[in-house]
């Protein structure tokens, strides 16, 4: 038998290889830079940061975990520990990175801040290249141990629960606690506040806050989907009713998507990845954040529409194709790109014409709807005081490809088709916007950063297909960086549930036809740059309105309770953002849009009951208010609410 020595000198000779000596000095190095990061004050990104620390001390502890990481890897042979401990101090660093880093604030509303600077995506994505270079080589050395890993079907299920409640929680409270803090603006929250109130009242869905006058909402947009919510909505009448709604709709997406992953016999431990990379995916967290909308529906709807497609249970597809025009006029769009598929890659003519055909004929019918009512209720209120365009169909979204005005959307498709070299020219240009424009992004590198936060969270595995008539999947991002309407080319907004529907099927399709070891790199990518990306974009919007709501809970409850006392059947006319919590009333209005924009004063005499102000910043309505004979009739801290001659 071979001296005990002699045997733990073979074990340390196997593990202290050029290689591995090099990889356990940089996860020491790694580890260290995560305990300073985690124990120093001040922030990384200052150049001060750390320059006091001791060099000395450094060496040391380096050291130390260079001999604890050998000494495990010793007692471990035959596994690759030192990527164990490299990727745990890479994942501690990045995870702190993307959470600690200060982005700038770039816009305001009502003195709310809200968004951070596009500059700091490029120091996001450093992060997200530098520690998948950490990832690669973890996979690289553990490939063998990762193939017997099996995760059993009833934990793979309580994993992806988890991550779908988790999702739907964070959605949800960061959007109740935005308007909790009076951060909600009318447009485009407290008019469907208001809608969802005149819809329990009345069963249409009336709106005063949208167009300045009492009128429907389908003259705008054609979505009679908002009634499937209007039970729960009749059950819990409250603004934050339709905030949870919204934030469970996204979040039950996932489970079409896993139930695909599970018609494709992906495994189980894959179907977790992808629970992951759609529960972390930045575009539907911040696509709720700016508050209720009909496209929410898109994102679920669509999902069902490829998952019983796939199972070929038609009749269903069918009837979520149906619910998916719902949503909006312009929701056909994506079920024609969808039966454009079916015909041109899956060789489903019959499915994919009838589809096509079906869509087509909806959206003409839903244009000529929109044109007509729109039509109506502007000679409705003809004699009325000028208030702001009652118009249709938003086809201006699309001005910069449509040469004659006259011919609508059919005028952007006669571009496409007579001069595709000015589509190129659309392809990243972005609306001239003012150094004040509202809420988006304003670099001209805007519609890059879109196509990266879109692309690279899905590890860009909808681009890696022999099957090339799979790309046809992704073609309802044109869409968002043909147009220059710069809210569409940005996460920021509600326009990208569909898009992000067909990339998450785009993936799942393409997965079993990649080898096993460059899916689980490409899978690994999505999930890293998934999981960075929402800690780094996500969680700030989730600690901003959480955090604001616990500073000043008292106040904005004070100032729900003084906007509780205005009477229940009378009309008022309040702050953007007080809509939506004065809008369970028939008539509610805007300042900025009911009594005057700029120089131009719109009211006219005694048309609301009340007004609430703020002293200070609502100044000039308050001063028009009281030339038509408004006066006092109540003040709280900060506020006054005005009343009208003509109330008793």
């Amino acid at each position: 038998m071979k001296p005990k020595h002699n045997e733990t000198g073979s074990r340390l000779k196997a593990v202290l290889t050029m290689e591995r000596n090099i990889c356990r000095l940089i996860a020491a190095w790694s580890l260290y830079a995560l305990i300073i990061l985690l124990h120093t004050e001040g922030d990384f990104y200052d150049l001060s940061f750390a320059q006091d620390a001791s060099l000395g001390v450094m060496l040391i502890v380096i050291a130390a975990l260079f001999c604890f990481m050998t000494a495990f890897a010793a007692i471990l042979q035959g596994y690759e520990t030192d990527s164990w401990f490299l990727l745990l101090g890479a994942t501690g660093c990045a995870l702190r990175w993307v959470s600690t880093f200060e982005t700038d604030i770039s816009y305001k509303i009502d003195g709310w801040s809200y968004a951070m600077n596009s500059d700091n995506t490029l120091f996001l994505l450093a992060v997200i290249f530098a520690y998948f270079l950490f990832i690669l080589y973890f996979l690289q050395k553990n490939d063998l141990l990762l193939d017997r890993l099996k995760l059993h079907s009833g934990v793979a299920i309580g994993i992806v629960s988890a991550l779908g409640l988790t999702s739907a929680v964070v959605i949800s409270v960061t959007t109740c606690t935005r308007y909790l803090t009076f951060t909600s603006p009318n447009f485009d929250f407290g008019l469907f506040v208001n809608m969802y109130h005149n819809m329990t009242e009345t069963g249409l869905p009336l709106i005063s806050s949208e167009r300045d006058v009492l009128l429907s909402h389908f003259v705008v947009h054609l979505s009679p989907i908002y009634y499937l919510l209007l039970p729960v909505y009749a059950i819990f009448p409250s603004a934050m009713t339709l905030q949870i709604c919204q934030a469970v709709l996204v979040a039950s997406g996932i489970i079409p998507a896993v139930l695909l992953a599970r018609h494709y016999k992906l495994s189980n431990l894959t179907q977790v990845v992808i629970a992951l990379i759609y529960a972390a995916y930045p575009a539907i967290s911040m696509g709720c954040f700016y508050d209720f909308h009909e496209n929410c529906f898109l994102l679920p709807l669509l999902m069902w529409v490829f998952y019983f497609f796939e199972k070929e249970k038609y009749l269903w597809m069918y009837v979520f194709a149906f619910l998916t025009l719902m949503v909006k006029e312009d929701a056909a769009i994506y079920v024609i790109f969808f039966a454009i598929y079916l015909i041109l890659s899956r060789k489903k003519y019959l499915h994919g014409i009838l589809l096509a055909l079906a869509s087509a004929a909806y959206f003409l019918i839903a244009l000529a709807i929109l044109e007509g009512s729109a039509a109506y209720w502007a000679d409705f209120y003809a004699t009325d005081t000028p208030r702001p365009s009652i118009a249709g169909p938003m086809v201006n979204r699309f001005d910069n490809l449509i040469y004659d005005k006259d011919k609508g959307l059919l005028g952007a498709i006669l571009t496409a088709l007579k001069n595709p070299g000015y589509l190129l020219t659309q392809f990243f240009s972005t609306e001239k916007a003012t150094l004040d424009s509202f809420f988006v992004e304003r670099s001209p590198w805007a519609k890059v950063v879109y196509m990266i936060q879109m692309l690279l969270p899905v590890g860009m595995i909808p681009f890696v297909t022999k099957k090339q008539s799979r790309w046809l999947l992704m073609a309802p991002i044109l869409l968002n960086v043909l147009t220059t309407y710069k809210y569409q080319y940005s996460i920021n907004f509600q326009y990208h549930f569909g898009i992000t529907a067909f990339l998450m099927y785009a993936m799942i399709l393409n997965l079993p036809d990649i080898q096993p070891i460059p899916r689980r790199r490409l899978l690994a990518l999505g999930a890293a740059a998934s999981c960075c990306m929402y800690i780094f974009i996500v969680i700030p919007r989730y600690n901003q309105y959480t955090d604001a709501w616990e500073r000043g809970k008292d106040r904005y409850q004070a100032i729900e309770a003084m906007l509780d006392t205005l009477p229940e059947d009378a009309s008022a006319c309040v702050p953007g953002s007080y809509v939506a919590h004065c809008a369970d009333r028939r008539e509610v209005y805007e300042h900025s849009y009911h009594v005057m924009s700029g120089s131009n004063i719109h009211l006219k005499e005694h048309d609301v009951d009340y007004a609430v102000c703020r002293n200070g910043t609502d100044d000039k309505y308050r001063k028009v208010f009281e030339e038509y004979g408004y006066t006092v009739w109540a003040e709280f801290d900060g506020h006054v609410i005005l009343k009208s001659p003509h109330v008793n």
